[in-house]
């Protein structure tokens, strides 16, 4: 099985239409998005809309969170719970796609070349964040299962998105897998995805391919102008740069 897994687009269209594009060239066999489709970019609608016509499984991240709570609170009258930044974004999406957003999986699972992969967003349990430098402890969690888990086993592959920034560790037989970002990469300016692929030979071995997209920046920061998406600056910034510009 051949198995492209993205993540983190923000409503980035030219870099999803590149990835998608650069998947199809390479025949896989399922898809899986592991959240973050919205926010950040001007195109949450037509990215949600692409990443549930052509993935198999699609799963919750915190942008999809905390967005639709806050949508929750907006139509329950509590906009003084909401900011102005995620109520633009909650209201550029439209009731339908919110609905979409709040019944998404928290995690999903499936046997790979012998062992559980659990995939989620940033961590089994919950939104915390972990990066490839943090304590051991904190990293040795994102093998654990959680309420949301169907399979109450600690995971041999673990492979999660959020720091926007892929890497592969491995040891004591387990393998932690980060896959980047397509939409807000956060290390280089290409869009960024993942492949594994288990062996029709062994039961056991497989690959994982660490694949970077070219895509027009440009377009996607002139959709972003005219939108006058919120932080318009600091998104521009974070698209040509790959830095993360901190938001006061």
């Amino acid at each position: 099985m051949k198995v492209a897994v993205i993540s983190d687009i923000h409503g980035n269209l030219p870099a999803l239409e590149a990835v998608m594009n650069d998947i199809k060239k390479r025949r896989v066999d399922k898809i899986i998005c592991l959240g973050d489709i919205v926010g950040k970019g001007p195109s949450s609608k037509a990215t949600i809309d692409i990443c549930k016509k052509e993935c198999d499984i699609v799963i919750k991240g915190n942008w999809e969170d905390f967005i639709y709570k806050a949508y929750l609170d907006i139509n329950r009258g509590e906009t003084d719970k909401v900011s102005d930044r995620i109520s633009w974004y909650a209201g550029s999406i439209g009731a339908e796609r919110m609905e979409y957003l709040g019944q998404l999986p928290h995690s999903t699972e499936f046997y790979f070349s012998g062992k559980l992969a659990r995939l989620f967003h940033a961590h089994p349990k919950n939104f915390n964040r972990y990066y490839q430098n943090s304590p051991i402890e904190q990293r040795l969690e994102l093998f654990d299962f959680g309420d949301f888990s169907e399979v109450k086993e600690t995971a041999g592959i673990a492979i999660y998105a959020d720091i926007h920034s892929a890497y592969l560790q491995a040891g004591q037989g387990r393998y932690l897998i980060n896959v980047g970002s397509v939409g807000n990469p956060l290390e280089a300016t290409q869009a960024s995805y993942v492949i594994i692929e288990d062996s029709e030979d062994n039961d056991s071995n497989f690959s994982v391919q660490f694949l970077r997209v070219t895509y027009d920046i440009e377009k996607a920061i002139d959709l972003a102008k005219e939108a006058n998406v919120p932080d318009l600056d600091g998104y521009i910034s974070e698209l040509r740069t790959a830095v993360y510009f901190r938001r006061s």
